[in-house]
């Protein structure tokens, strides 16, 4: 398998009541032009069934790699549910939206360093996640990374917090990102917040 990045969200349910999310990330796939009949489909079919792993296989996760509006580069949805019973530290519910891109069409596996293209790309993808989700960031992580950022918000874990190579925070959450660690930076715009780590994330070297 490729490795993937993942731009990606989150967002607590009120019990089992996720199709507001659903048909939000609906929203999302549609203005970048990633809505067709096997997405539409997998829609249709999730189906709300809490197995004894705790996990509920969800349809949209066996989804095909489209390209989007802004790319040629492919995407691919997905939707995963995270309960109580695979993590004890967690006590809700949760449902993650994420956009799954192979990292190899990203960034040079050689020098480690991202493409030109990918910082515009990253971004556009994520301020329209943001339209729609503003419970959590938008995250866009590396197979590492993945779901530490997670854990780090529900756990208030600063060493976890900011896994993450860009994101798009919003402005509720600003106390909870108040002080970077010396690995990222962070600004405030009119509607959220922008942060990213600096090592890696370097568009105005492009």
């Amino acid at each position: 398998m490729p490795e993937l990045s993942n731009i990606q969200t989150y967002e607590k349910l009120n019990g089992a009541d996720y199709q507001l999310i659903l048909d939000r990330f609906k929203s999302v796939l549609q203005r970048l032009d990633l809505w067709n009949d096997e997405v539409k489909q997998a829609f249709d079919e999730f189906v709300w069934k809490v197995e004894d792993d705790g996990f509920v296989y969800s349809s949209i996760t066996q989804l095909g790699h489209f390209k989007t509006k802004f790319s040629d580069i492919l995407v691919r949805p997905l939707v995963m549910v995270y309960t109580p019973v695979i993590d004890k530290t967690n006590t809700d519910n949760w449902i993650a939206c994420d956009l799954l891109i192979e990292a190899e069409k990203l960034r040079s596996f050689e020098t480690g360093n991202y493409h030109k293209t990918t910082y515009d790309f990253v971004k556009a993808l994520t301020l329209e996640m943001h339209k729609e989700f503003k419970q959590t960031g938008i995250y866009f992580t590396d197979e590492a990374q993945d779901g530490q950022d997670f854990d780090g918000f529900r756990n208030i874990n600063k060493e976890k917090l900011w896994q993450f190579d860009y994101a798009i925070i919003p402005l509720t959450l600003e106390q909870t990102y108040s002080t970077p660690p010396l690995t990222h930076k962070i600004i405030r715009h009119n509607n959220y917040l922008e942060a990213w780590y600096i090592d890696r994330w370097k568009p105005n070297e492009k």
